[in-house]
């Protein structure tokens, strides 16, 4: 095992997995945190990282109050939640089955658990500004409740308005005990919550209210700022009379989305669905076109007063964080990636990752600086490859065009589009491979089976424009082709097929050099050494093969349980990377032809595998889970964990062997012997008592055995009932056990491994065995009273 750890080893060193599914979305007071709505979940994101940090769901195991009878019927793992509220201690949600569930930030613990009364889920939930009040919004009674959560109780309910309410808000000073609803008329109702009056009707919109927002949060604060898809903006003046007072009446164009006041209330920001930021003044009520991003759509709007920072949220579960006063982007999260079909690194020692999703944009990462994300536009449908070199990227998908990008190096985590064309395929391009050391030009294949080399060149006027043309065009394989890479000197390139063949081709010409034949299903990459003349396939027929170039020869086969979708080389061509279609990703001696570790990340097909070409320290992973994983080397750290375990077990078996040779400290001894697995030493120990008929000591020894060292004692037991001469002692220590399992029932563990199974039969053969040797005993003793 020691040899096989020394080989090669790598672990996960992060993960990056989908937390935001669509649905609610705050910011911390601080900012420091996201908390997103994701299914059966509310996870809690950090800004920076975009790792989560802890995450809220339906876990009965951390409750700490019993359950009522009525709820014990929930499926707590398909119980979603619809929404959820945030305070600065608590956080709520509310599922689908009526319930709410109140957990503490700080310790993620369920606190509280009660029904929530409504008639159908709860579709809005909202803190009050003291945090110990809860509303809640029911869909199909179309009322509001009001929540004590800390006396359990129920203040009241508001019906006197058409619902259901999907806006809610609260009057941000405490002293303004004022809840704000929009109702399905359009019209947004206001109530005195302690009172249960109502106090305002804000009646003037022609759409749904989308967002709510207040000039200030002191308690004489009287103007109030909603935007509604009838696109248009109304600034209120909050009056005594029941109808309050519209000041301003914004026409904007554009189906509104959020909204919030800026800048100590000077300024109001206005979201649009269709990406474009607007910036209102208050005193001249000129429009300001703040940003413009038409190929999202906004879904909503947060500010945090903390940072000065905003942030979008758009339709495709991206969070785009801004500075509030520049502009400037600051940072950009992915909530949900969908598939990941490939990736690839560029730039100086390949700090950035490209990666396409199943999606028109694709990805940047800054692998850096926590992973800072920039979004890619410019393909019309879905981007299906990616390839780079250096500072130039490819991309190539399914609305079979060919688009060139440069690396910006005056903006972290940018690139620039240089050159397109389009339909240069007539069929969706499912891979492009750039030339090695210098971008000269490039392949790409196609599912109608053919492939195309192309020229690239500079500018002579200006050296940072580039542009390509077409060498040569063939039709490369009957079926779709999956896979084409470029040979380390450029001089060659392979493709793969779903016609279960690989060629070798000239890449200065359409020569045809040899056919890879072999594999009984599809292939779907293909990749050469870099640095011998053998080339590396995998296939549908669960086989990894490397082939010679020389003769066209298949010198080695690996076989794994299922498709093989990628493969690459790692260390200098001595091990073989393979992901499969279970998500399992291999680690392959060439030399050996073994497999020397298993890395069990994903939960689904692996499409995508990107490993560093500068120093074969880390790769990423992605696939079909929307997991994107880095992976790092660990063979040294494995190593020295390995050589100092092994030194701290020859240490203790030295210290084990010294107290057995001077028959000292027993129980010190039998603890060793138990954690060493050494169940002959145990076994001598155990007989030292028995021999003594010592049966106080040895009752003395095993009590005072852990749980664990007890399940390690069984394992013993089971060892020694196998053998006759042992079975003795394994029988008396086995009756200690279960004798102390049937007067503790929180002992009754050790049915570890099936053992009542494994043992039943050795000890029905021993007391049989004991039973004819009795039987012998008393016809001997027979015999001899009869003499």
């Amino acid at each position: 095992m020691l040899a096989n750890i020394s080989e090669k080893s790598y672990a996960a060193e992060a993960r990056y997995t989908n937390f935001y599914a669509g649905g609610d979305i705050t910011w911390s007071a601080d900012g420091q945190h996201f908390y997103c709505l994701n299914g059966a979940v509310v996870n809690q994101v950090d800004v920076q990282t975009s790792q989560i940090l802890q995450s809220f769901g339906a876990t009965p195991s951390s409750a700490e109050n019993k359950k009522p009878a009525e709820l014990e019927n929930i499926d707590v793992e398909e119980d979603t939640i619809t929404c959820f509220g945030l305070s600065q201690e608590h956080l709520v949600t509310a599922h689908r089955s009526g319930l709410l569930r109140l957990w503490q930030l700080t310790t993620g613990k369920l606190v509280k658990l009660w029904k929530a009364q409504h008639k159908g889920p709860v579709i809005r939930v909202e803190f009050s500004p003291c945090g110990r009040l809860i509303c809640t919004s029911g869909g199909a009674d179309a009322t509001l409740r009001l929540w004590d959560y800390s006396n359990n109780s129920c203040l009241g309910a508001l019906k006197d308005f058409p619902g259901p309410a999907w806006l809610l808000v609260f009057h941000p000073n405490v002293l303004r005990k004022e809840i704000f609803a929009g109702g399905s008329d359009n019209t947004v109702y206001a109530w005195n919550y302690e009172t249960k009056t109502l106090l305002h009707k804000l009646r003037g919109h022609l759409s749904q209210v989308t967002g709510l927002s207040f000039k200030s949060k002191a308690s004489d604060c009287n103007e109030v700022v909603t935007v509604s898809r009838d696109k248009v903006l109304i600034v209120w003046q909050l009056q005594e009379q029941l109808e309050s007072k519209q000041l301003k009446v914004l026409p904007l164009y554009e189906e509104l989305e959020g909204v919030v006041y800026a800048d100590k209330g000077s300024q109001i920001i206005v979201a649009s669905g269709a990406g474009k930021l607007q910036q209102v003044d208050v005193k001249s009520w000129k429009i300001k076109d703040l940003l413009s991003q038409s190929d999202f759509q906004i879904s909503r709007l947060l500010h945090c007063n903390e940072l000065k920072q905003l942030a979008l949220v758009t339709t495709e579960q991206n969070i785009l964080v801004y500075d509030a006063e520049s502009l400037e982007p600051v940072k950009h999260l992915v909530g949900y990636n969908d598939e990941i079909l490939d990736m690839c690194f560029m730039g100086d020692n390949d700090r950035y990752l490209a990666v396409a999703t199943n999606s028109k944009h694709f990805k940047l990462y800054d692998t850096e600086h926590d992973m800072n994300c920039k979004l890619i536009v410019g393909h019309s449908d879905t981007v299906m490859s990616l390839a780079a070199s250096q500072n130039l990227l490819i991309s190539v998908g399914k609305d079979c065009s060919v688009r060139l990008w440069k690396l910006q190096h005056d903006k972290d985590c940018s690139l620039e589009a240089l050159t397109q064309q389009s339909n240069c395929h007539t069929s969706t391009i499912g891979c492009v491979a750039m030339t090695h050391n210098g971008a000269t030009g490039f392949a790409s294949v196609s599912q109608d089976g053919s492939m195309k080399v192309w020229q690239l060149a500079r500018a002579k006027e200006d050296r940072n424009s580039y542009s390509f043309n077409l060498r040569y065009a063939a039709l490369s394989h009957d079926k779709e082709v999956n896979c084409v890479a470029y040979a380390p000197n450029n001089k060659l390139l392979a493709t793969a097929s779903q016609d279960k063949t690989a060629k070798i081709w000239l890449a200065d010409s359409n020569s045809l050099q040899g056919v890879l034949r072999g594999h009984t299903r599809g292939v779907w990459s293909v990749r050469f050494s870099p640095v011998d003349q053998i080339v590396l396939t995998s296939s549908s027929d669960c086989t990894l093969r490397l082939w010679s170039i020389s003769n066209f020869a298949c010198i080695k086969r690996f076989d794994q349980e299922c498709t093989i979708l990628r493969a690459e080389f790692l260390d200098h061509g001595k091990f073989i990377l393979s992901a499969a279609s279970d998500g399992l990703l291999k680690l392959w001696n060439i030399k050996t032809n073994t497999c020397i570790q298993s890395l069990d990340e994903h939960n689904d097909r692996v499409w995508a595998l990107a490993v560093s070409g500068r120093s074969n320290r880390f790769f990423y992973t992605g696939g079909a889970d929307s997991k994107l994983i880095r992976f790092g080397d660990v063979t040294q750290a494995t190593r020295n964990e390995a050589l100092d375990q092994r030194q701290a077990t020859l240490e203790q078996e030295q210290t084990l062997h010294s107290l057995l040779h001077a028959q000292k400290q027993l129980h010190k001894a039998f603890v060793l012997a138990l954690n060493l697995n050494k169940p002959k030493a145990s076994f001598d120990i155990i007989n030292h008592f028995v021999r003594k008929r010592d049966e106080p000591g040895l009752r003395q020894l095993v009590d005072q055995l852990n749980v664990d060292q007890r399940v390690a004692l069984l394992q013993h037991v089971k060892a020694w009932t196998t053998n006759s001469r042992h079975s003795q002692v394994g029988n008396l220590i086995l009756k200690h056990l279960i004798g102390d399992a049937l007067q503790d029932p929180k002992a009754r563990f050790y049915n570890n491994g099936n053992m009542v199974e494994v043992l039943t039969p050795y000890v029905q053969r021993h007391f049989k065995r004991v039973t004819e040797l009795n039987k012998e005993l008393a016809f001997l003793e027979f015999i001899v009273k009869c003499m």
